[in-house]
């Protein structure tokens, strides 16, 4: 799946995939879900990472 993706890329650039809802992380060291054949790590991990960040930053609220 990771030469399709990078034929994909090829002809549709800057289209980037979108990540399914339902979707959970792979580990670190697993195939990225976006189908590139490269590790999570190197793919989507800090993108992911920072999703998940700012989806917490917005649901939290102080209580005093």
């Amino acid at each position: 799946m990771g030469i399709l993706s990078d034929i994909r890329n090829f002809f549709m650039p800057g289209k980037a995939p979108e990540r399914p809802a339902d979707h959970e992380n792979p580990g670190r060291n697993g195939l990225c879900w976006c189908g590139s054949g490269k590790k999570y790590k190197k793919c989507h991990l800090e993108e992911d990472q920072k999703r998940l960040s700012r989806k917490m930053a917005a649901t939290c609220t102080r209580s005093t």
